[in-house]
């Protein structure tokens, strides 16, 4: 009887030491979870701090692309005015840097709209040095002739940098013809050129600028529907619509500027879009 009652005192001192054993062990692992939970707490503070802060940077650049575009675009508006009226003062026009890791993006079924228009020859101006390997006819006793065809041209002595940048000077010192035909030479020249598109680009603000909107309008609509992936593609959709404005087209105007705010949302173009009062 003895024996019984000691195992059970025994038995008993056993249980009830297990049993602080395993609230000790809770306490602690409760204690840990609390520190974590304090520790996770901390960081998503942090984190969310620098969201904040980034999102403000973000703002701001915005802000400011979107003004650096409006003064660019304002400046090459006055250009137009100034056509229209020799004695205003001319107008500075912005800079416009050499491309040097184009951006290339993969078009998606959305962006890919007019991907199968015509090769660029048909949309681009005929340039001089196009026209120049064209058959010559000349008259000998009285009967046409065909002249032979002029050699090829050199290779560039320059490179397609250079050469840009060449072409754009002009656009700066107001020499526009000077400047399409730079641009001209500049297309057939390189073809390859990561600037083409800033080539076409070019030429569709000179001819705005000039009141050829008929030659803007083909240059910039080459920019769109060729240029899927380049960095010019936004600014030249808002020329389109402009231009298509311009020409009296207000449903390819609206159809442009929706192409491009659906496309390009944060876009500085975009900005310029909603904003934009077409004539009346």
């Amino acid at each position: 009887m003895k024996l019984r009652l000691l195992i059970a005192l025994l038995t008993a001192g056993t249980i009830a030491s297990s049993s602080v054993s395993a609230a000790q062990h809770s306490q602690s692992a409760n204690s840990e979870l609390v520190l974590l939970l304090q520790q996770l707490q901390a960081e998503v503070r942090q984190l969310r701090g620098e969201i904040e802060t980034q999102q403000y940077r973000l703002q701001k650049l915005e802000k400011e692309q979107l003004d650096r575009y409006r003064d660019m675009d304002r400046r090459l508006s006055s250009l137009v005015l100034q056509q229209a009226d020799p004695l205003a003062a001319p107008a500075p026009v912005a800079a416009d840097p050499v491309t040097t890791n184009p951006v290339v993006e993969t078009a998606s079924p959305s962006v890919a709209l007019g991907e199968n228009r015509a090769a660029s020859e048909t949309n681009a101006p005929v340039s001089s040095s196009a026209a120049a390997t064209q058959p010559v006819e000349t008259t000998v006793a009285g009967s046409p002739v065909e002249a032979e065809a002029p050699v090829a041209p050199a290779e560039p002595t320059v490179s397609d940098r250079v050469a840009y940048q060449q072409a754009f000077t002009l656009v700066r010192e107001r020499k526009f013809d000077e400047s399409v035909q730079a641009f001209e030479q500049f297309i057939q020249t390189y073809p390859s050129s990561d600037n083409l598109a800033n080539a076409y680009y070019w030429i569709g603000e000179v001819k705005l600028a000039q009141q050829q909107l008929d030659s803007a309008k083909a240059a910039f609509e080459t920019v769109v529907s060729q240029f899927v992936g380049h960095r010019k593609r936004p600014d030249a959709l808002y020329k389109l619509g402009v231009v298509q404005d311009r020409l009296g087209d207000s449903a390819a105007q609206q159809s442009s500027f929706k192409q491009l705010i659906d496309e390009y949302p944060k876009s500085s173009a975009a900005g310029l879009a909603r904003n934009y009062k077409p004539r009346s």
